[in-house]
Formats: structure tokens, C-alpha cells, sequence
């Protein structure tokens, strides 16, 4: 039901509510109640009841009178709450983290680990309705189930990904690695899951030599090639971690190789008790995961996916350059050892060989084979996102959106039960207050996206779909993904410096510290990506700081959980802290951003690249001078904001005009969105990457990069033009400029 007077936000009711979640229609005059006939008559009234009134000419006074009194009480009323930036119910949150309960983020967490839940499936739609029929428990004015229809590739079962190794003479078959993990309690036995695959590889079979690449970065193919090893022609054998593993595909393909096979280095001699015991997984452990480099749906680029998009594609999806197969760990030692000495003995710390010689392979003579064969096959399935609403009293047209994925590979206990069951207790959290009386100053969404895992596909397609209104209304948008990962030590958080103060305010408190670093970058490994880098919306992103050594594998179901968070404290102060932000961000009649500190990180990451663009530049032929009007915008924005915050922010309280307060509010609204630009960024892989600040590495998507573009022009300092590197310059000086003069307030 909605609460306070629906017809100052939306004439809506709501209706019953079915599979495609709760339906929500217009309140027709005919269905007001007699009160409101007063205002607007039955369309099928002959005569209103004013004009009834006007044969009777001292009821005509007395109604009009009534009248004016209502209008001007209501008036004043309202011009009172406005000014004092107060919510029309006396009801406030004086401490939201004071009815966190971790009991009910247990109960939400074992309701969304019952079974394995990958994108597409019966069971994913089942957990969509499970938060919808929270959010609608909760109180929540409208819920919303959001479909997008998308091709997904998954695992055939009929034909199933192998990676063989096979003698270099006959091709006999030496060993073959594991479809899966192995099953190891009772749940994992009853209860099954998928294979182990990556997302987009390119379909077929592969024939060739191997080489260990190490992490297959940048660094380990230099070392292979300063050695003269080369992995042209052959496959890659590399572990996953330290990057994003899709970068590690495409550096395997840039430098030639016909396939790449990752594995999950679990060994530590130090860790000898392992899962189901512990936390550490076993060495027979594999990680799934997406590969691609494209986030979104690439058969409708900058489009929705829907059916009836201008935009959709057909035809092949897009895949990547090379075949990928994941292993276990278990069976990449196998692979290892089986390489024969070239030669080349590393150095490198990898666990599955401690304590044994490490040969890279890639000499001639009887060098073994693998042969890589992925079956994978597309389907179109529905991607549905669970969008809740508590419109606001006071700003109903300002968002502020919490929201974490529900899809996940196998069981999602960690990643990212752990999340959506600290989210959903926020909800439930507000909803308590919202049963007693109390609305907050601003709109409120939480959102439950599907298909992340698959390259952030439930949020990206919402956020182009609502890309407008969000750079008009959105405050900020707080995400969470994992809340728990083994034994959590503090909640941790990234995202834009203009909630750096606010964030790390709420971190000491649920941490008990008192530190003040300054906020990490997001990168685009989460939801909160194309909120940020394509919508120019603000972010935080809250997780926790702990070792997920479980992650994308058979063994991420519930029974860690029980082993190292067995009372949920860990997902409750998680909960707690996106709460108090959420609550902050919402409440606050000034909204608690900070241009004063995000100006000082763009005067810090220039700096950075500063020393390298003066060498792109003088070997151009161009003088270090070219960079001075760079210097002259973020010293004239460093002043800018200062000045800002001194004489404009900070002299602004809950009792000043409301419009100038909304004025404030508005330019902190749009200081990201200054940074956006109408194409891809130069030094980034994604289309969606449209933030000259704060586009993720192109190297490694999972970490966030200041001025991107700049990183890209000293990395092809020996191939880019003087053009291209001027252009670039004026871009950066355009956008900074643009940025000071949004904070001249007159």
C-alpha cells in the first residue's frame, strides 16, 4: 500500500500480483473515494457539485471560503516542510544500522542458496519472485519484474568441454581433466550445479603444443619471449587471478596463440585443512567465469534488449579471439608436470608445483599436446531485474539506488548471496521504518540484477533504458556484490571521490577505526559500472575485505558460511553500512558529496600521468608547454571547488531556501556527469566506457584508472600522432574547465 497521500506523488493502487510481479495502474477519477469528488468530478456526473452549489449563493461563499482556507493552510504547510527540509511525517531514522538484525540476513541468505541459479534458468526467475515478494512485504510503493530478452551462451550437456593431453608422437591420450569439481558433502551430492566453463569462448576444437604463461600478463609473455619461447601457434596454460581473466585471453591471442586453459592455484603448504573443514578450498577446485571484454548486450549496443529494438543484431555473437577452457587445479598439475625442460625454469610462486622444478615447455622435439574442445551453445533466454521503489515525500524526482546481482554460476553463497542478503535486509530495514510512519526526503530504489556474471547484462540494459532520467535524477547509485568471503575483517569500499568523506565516515563507524584514505576507483568488475562510466551517475560500491578463495566454484554454497560466518556478523555489518549510506544519501537535505576532495584526486591522478605525456610530447617535437593549459583548468577547478565548498556549501543548512539548497544540490549532481563523453574512451575495452576520469584499465577491468585516455597515450607513445595526442589534451582540458565552471554558483 502507499503510504502518506498517494495523490501528491501518483494516483496508484495496487493490484493482485502474479508471475510477472506486482501490476501496478492508474487510478481512474471513477474510483476516488466521495471526499475526493470535492476536487474532480465523475466523468459521468451530469453537473458537479460546485455548480449544484450555485443556486444556493451563501453555500457558494461558505464552499469558497472553506476552500481558500484549505488551499492556503496547505500552502503555508507545505512551504514550511520544504524550507525546514524536513519530511512530511514527523517520523525520522535516527539510527538505521539499530534494526539491522542478522538473524533475518540468515534467513534471506538460506532462501537464495537452496540451489544453483545460473542466468536463464527456472531457478533464477524463482529467487526474482522471492525478492519481489520481499520488496512488496516490505512495504515497497511499486515492485517491478524487468525483462530483456538475450542470446547467453551455456555448456552443452550432450556434448560436452573437454582439454585432453595427448603424446606428441601417436596423440595417445595421457590424461583427461575434469568436466567439474568433485563433490565433497552431502549438499554438493544432492544438489547439482555447472560445469566448468567461460562464458563467450569461441566454439570448436584445438590442436597444439602448450606453454605455462605464468598469470599471462603483460610481464609473463615478456619473460617467455626474452627467452625465445614463443606461444604463437600453441595453447596457453595460465592461472586466473591478479587480472581479469578475459584480459588474459586477449593477451594470449595478441601474441598468437590458438587457445588458452586456466587454472585456480589453491596449494598453500601453510593451508593443510581445507573445504569442507575450512574455508580454503581444495586443490580439485575450477573458477567460471565470463571472458568477454564487452559488457552489455553486443547484439543491441547503446539499445535496450528487446525484441523490437532498432538496434539487434543477428547472426554470430561475439566471441572471443581464441578458444578458453577452465581446469581444476588437480589437473593442471598434471598438465605441468607433464612438460618437458626447454630449458627455462622460472622463478614464479606457483602453489600446485611447490617445491618442484617449473618448465615452461615450448621447445621443440617431443613437446605433449593438448586439444581443447568447447561445445558451448547459444539460446535467447529473458534476463529479468527486480526494481523496488519508495517514493520520496519531499524530492520524489531524486534517485538513490541500491542494488546487487542474483545470478550467479553454481549456488552463489558468496558471490553474491552474501550481498543480495545484506541488501534485502536493508530493505526490510527501511520498510520497519516505513510501517511506522516515516518516508524519506528522497526516492529510494533497490534493484536486483540478473545476469551480471554474463558481463554486467540486467544492469547495463536498465541503465540504457533509463540512461536520461537517471543523468536528470539519480543521487548516487550503492552497490554491493560480496558481503562475506571468509572470515571478513572489515567492509571495504571503492567508487567516486565525490562520496569519498561520506563513505569513509560510515566505514570507521561500522569498523571501528579512524582511517581516512581515500576511496579506490571502481572498475567494471560489478553493477555499478555503467551507472558511472556510461550514465555519469555517482557511485559507491560495498563489499568486504576478505580472501574469496571459493569464487565461481562448485564449493561457493552455504556450508562456508556455516564454517566462517556461522551467526552472519560479517553480512550484517555489511548490511549496516549500505544502510547508513543509503539512509544519508537519501535524507540529507544537502547532499553529502565533496567537489573540494574529488578535485584534489583529479589534480593527483594528472600529476600522475603528467612525467609521461611530457616525454609523448617532446618526442612528437612538441615543448612541455603544450601541457600548460591542462595545468592552468585543474588549478583553476582545485580553486573553484575550494572556493565552492567554503562560500556555497558550507554555509547552507536545513533552514536555507530551498531553492538555493536544490541549486547546490543539482551541481553535485552533475560534477561526474561533466566528464562524460558521446564515444568509447581511447584506453579502455568497453563500449559503455564513456567517463574521461574513471573508465576501467584497459589492461585489467577489474581496477578503475584515473584519466584513462592519458594512460592509453603514454602506453603508444611510439605510435600515436601529434593530433591524437593533442586532441586528447583538449579533451581532458575541455572537460575540467567545464567542470570549474559548473561550481561558479552566479
Amino acid at each position: 500500500m502507499v503510504r502518506g497521500d498517494s495523490r501528491h506523488y501518483s494516483l496508484q493502487s495496487r493490484t493482485s500480483s502474479g508471475g510477472n510481479g506486482t501490476l501496478i495502474r492508474s487510478t481512474t477519477p471513477d474510483q476516488y473515494d466521495d471526499d475526493d469528488d470535492l476536487l474532480l468530478p465523475r466523468p459521468n456526473s451530469s453537473k458537479s457539485p460546485l455548480s449544484k452549489s450555485c443556486s444556493n449563493p451563501l453555500r457558494l461563499i461558505v464552499l469558497t471560503v472553506f476552500a481558500l482556507l484549505i488551499f492556503i493552510s496547505g500552502a503555508l504547510f507545505h512551504l514550511l516542510v520544504v524550507s525546514l527540509g524536513e519530511p512530511v511525517s514527523p517520523h525520522k531514522i535516527d539510527n538505521v544500522a539499530s534494526v539491522i538484525k542478522a538473524s533475518k540476513v540468515k534467513e534471506f541468505h538460506t532462501a537464495l542458496t537452496q540451489n544453483s541459479h545460473i542466468a536463464g534458468s527456472a531457478e533464477n526467475y524463482r529467487l526474482a519472485e522471492y525478492v519481489r515478494d520481499r520488496l512488496q512485504e516490505f512495504a515497497f510503493d511499486t515492485v517491478e519484474m524487468k525483462n530483456y530478452s538475450m542470446r547467453l551462451p551455456y555448456p552443452d550437456p550432450e556434448h560436452p568441454n573437454s582439454v585432453k593431453l595427448l603424446s606428441s608422437e601417436n596423440e595417445t591420450l595421457l590424461h583427461s581433466c575434469a568436466p567439474q569439481e568433485t563433490p565433497l558433502t552431502d549438499f554438493e551430492k544432492t544438489h547439482p550445479t555447472t560445469p566448468l566453463f567461460n562464458a563467450w569462448s569461441l566454439p570448436g576444437t584445438v590442436k597444439a603444443p602448450y606453454v605455462f604463461a605464468n598469470n599471462a600478463e603483460e610481464a609473463d609473455f615478456n619473460y617467455l619471449e626474452r627467452h625465445n619461447i614463443s606461444v604463437k601457434g600453441k595453447i596457453v596454460l595460465a592461472r586466473v587471478g591478479s587480472s581479469f581473466r578475459g584480459n588474459k585471453v586477449a593477451a594470449a591471442a595478441d601474441r598468437g596463440a590458438v587457445g588458452i586453459v586456466l587454472f585456480k592455484d589453491l596449494y598453500s603448504p601453510e593451508e593443510t585443512v581445507r573445504f569442507p573443514k575450512s574455508e580454503w578450498a581444495p586443490i580439485s577446485s575450477g573458477e567460471r567465469g565470463s571472458i568477454s571484454l564487452n559488457d552489455g548486450d553486443m547484439d543491441s549496443p547503446g539499445w535496450p534488449s528487446v525484441l523490437d529494438s532498432p538496434n539487434k543484431k543477428t547472426g554470430t555473437p561475439q566471441y572471443t579471439a581464441i578458444i578458453c577452457q577452465p581446469i581444476t587445479g588437480e589437473d593442471a598439475q598434471v598438465l605441468l608436470r607433464a612438460l618437458p625442460d626447454s630449458g627455462v625454469n622460472p622463478e614464479w610462486n606457483v602453489g600446485v608445483m611447490e617445491g618442484e622444478t617449473i618448465n615452461v615447455g615450448g621447445g621443440d622435439g617431443d613437446s605433449p599436446l593438448l586439444e581443447v574442445t568447447v561445445s558451448n551453445v547459444v539460446k535467447r533466454v529473458n534476463v529479468t531485474n527486480v526494481i523496488g521503489t519508495i517514493v520520496g515525500q519531499v524530492e520524489p524526482d531524486r534517485w538513490v539506488i541500491l542494488g546487487n546481482h542474483r545470478d550467479a554460476w553454481t549456488y552463489g553463497a558468496i558471490d553474491p548471496g552474501s550481498g543480495t542478503a545484506a541488501m534485502l535486509e536493508v530493505a526490510r530495514s527501511l520498510g520497519e521504518f516505513l510501517e511506522k510512519g516515516w518516508r524519506p526526503r528522497r526516492t529510494i530504489k533497490v534493484a536486483s540484477w540478473d545476469a551480471e556474471e554474463w558481463g554486467l547484462m540486467g544492469s547495463i540494459e536498465w541503465v540504457e533504458e533509463y540512461r536520461f532520467p537517471l543523468r536528470s535524477k539519480a543521487v548516487i547509485y550503492v552497490n554491493t556484490d560480496v558481503a562475506e568471503g571468509g572470515h571478513c575483517h572489515e567492509v571495504m569500499a571503492s567508487g567516486s571521490p565525490m562520496y569519498d568523506r561520506l563513505t569513509t565516515g560510515v566505514l570507521n563507524k561500522v569498523n571501528g577505526v579512524n582511517a581516512s584514505t581515500a576511496l579506490p576507483l571502481s572498475g567494471s568488475g560489478s553493477d555499478m559500472f555503467s551507472f558511472y562510466c556510461y550514465a555519469g551517475v555517482s557511485v559507491v560500491d560495498i563489499n568486504c575485505n576478505s580472501f574469496d578463495n571459493v569464487y565461481h566454484t562448485f564449493h561457493d554454497n552455504r556450508h562456508l558460511l556455516d564454517l566462517v560466518d556461522p551467526d552472519y556478523k560479517s553480512l550484517a555489518k555489511v548490511a549496516s553500512a549500505l544502510a547508513q549510506v543509503v539512509v544519508n544519501a537519501s535524507e540529507s537535505v544537502l547532499i553529502p558529496g565533496n567537489v573540494e576532495v574529488y578535485a584534489a584526486r583529479i589534480s593527483e591522478w594528472w600529476f600522475q600521468h603528467r612525467p609521461g605525456l611530457v616525454e609523448v610530447l617532446i618526442k612528437l617535437g612538441e615543448k612541455e608547454n603544450a601541457l600548460k593549459p591542462v595545468d592552468t583548468a585543474i588549478s583553476n577547478l582545485n580553486e573553484a571547488a575550494k572556493q565552492f565548498k567554503a562560500n556555497v556549501y558550507d554555509p547552507l543548512s536545513p533552514e536555507s531556501d530551498p531553492a538555493e539548497v536544490r541549486r547546490v544540490n543539482d551541481i553535485l549532481l552533475q560534477f561526474d556527469r561533466v566528464f562524460l563523453t558521446d564515444s568509447q574512451v581511447p584506453g579502455t575495452n568497453s563500449f559503455y566506457s564513456r567517463h574521461l576520469l574513471v573508465s576501467p584499465s584497459a589492461d585489467d577491468i577489474y581496477s578503475g584508472s584515473g584519466f584513462p585516455s592519458l594512460k592509453w597515450l603514454v602506453s603508444k607513445k611510439d605510435s600515436i600522432t601529434k593530433d591524437q595526442a593533442l586532441y586528447q589534451l583538449e579533451l581532458v582540458r575541455w572537460s575540467v574547465k567545464s567542470a570549474r565552471d559548473i561550481l561558479l554558483f552566479n
